[in-house]
């Protein structure tokens, strides 16, 4: 073999061992690399995109972060500091004035806690007029602090003292912030009371009041005179007395005076059932309306 063919063997040779090995290394070690790092960088590609997706979002989320703070911090509710039952006491003593005025008994019962939260629980009792009872039942749950009014029972007192008056109960449920979690504690009262409210548990018809001022018993004195403005009267007890319109009289008031008839007419309320009288002067028999 001559010298040339040789050296030509052994390059051929070793260009194959290059090829060889070029080959080998590609495949066996570079090429699952290559597909680890692929993988990797799709996977990190969708991280991106997802991080990306959060970023966008950010602005929105910013407003509404503002929007829930500032909601926190103007909400009209708000959460006793503790569970401290003298606070609760403390704030229906305040709410039990004026209009909303009543005599009440407080007993508690419970205490639960909710995580972030818990809650009182007690026992209201007692009585008043049944709109102070009403307002005082719309301040509690309508004021800042969070309180729920349930079961509430009433009945009325059908005593001639007390016509208007109820007894009354409700379970009251008093939450309380263990966190802070709607910021520092605000029992501040909102004034929402009714000016007049219907009483479904006023009689009907009830008891006359006995004559305690010792009012001009109309149905027992007699007309003795009557003037443009004026009437003049022989009350019960034998004395005579002097009345405009608009005066009190038992049970009522003196409504009109007719001089042309010599009459006088009052309204009369007895017990629930009202009706007019008419008196006239120098005569024994009275006229009646419903």
């Amino acid at each position: 073999m001559s010298y040339g063919v040789r050296n030509t063997l052994i390059l051929l040779f070793v260009l194959a061992v290059f090829i060889g090995g070029g080959w080998g290394y590609i495949y066996y070690y570079q090429k699952p690399q290559i597909k680890e790092l692929k993988g990797e960088l799709q996977k990190t590609r969708q991280e991106l995109n997802s991080k990306q997706q959060t970023a966008d979002q950010y602005p929105i989320l910013q407003k509404q972060y503002k929007e829930a703070r500032s909601f926190f911090n103007n909400y009209n509710k708000a959460l006793y500091p503790n569970s401290n039952e003298d606070l609760v006491y403390e704030f229906l003593s305040n709410v039990g004035t004026g209009s909303a005025y009543t005599d009440f008994s407080f007993s508690f019962t419970d205490s639960t806690t909710y995580g972030q939260y818990g809650t009182m629980e007690m026992l209201i009792e007692g009585e008043g007029y049944y709109r102070n009872v009403n307002n005082f039942i719309r301040q509690i749950e309508l004021s800042r602090p969070l309180n729920k009014v349930s079961k509430v029972d009433m009945s009325p007192i059908n005593e001639l003292e007390s016509y208007g008056k109820v007894k009354f109960n409700f379970i009251l449920t008093s939450f309380y912030d263990r966190v802070k979690l709607l910021g520092e504690a605000d029992l501040s009262i909102t004034n929402n009371l009714y000016g007049s409210v219907h009483n479904p548990f006023f009689p009907l018809i009830r008891s006359i009041e006995p004559n305690e001022d010792n009012l001009v018993n109309v149905e027992s004195s007699s007309l003795m005179a009557v003037s443009s403005n004026q009437i003049f009267m022989i009350d019960q007890n034998g004395v005579m007395k002097k009345l405009s319109i608009g005066d009190d009289v038992y049970l009522g008031e003196l409504t009109q005076i007719n001089v042309n008839e010599g009459s006088a007419t009052f309204r009369l309320n007895r017990g629930g059932i009202i009706d007019q009288l008419t008196l006239q002067v120098n005569k024994d028999e009275n006229e009646r309306s419903n």
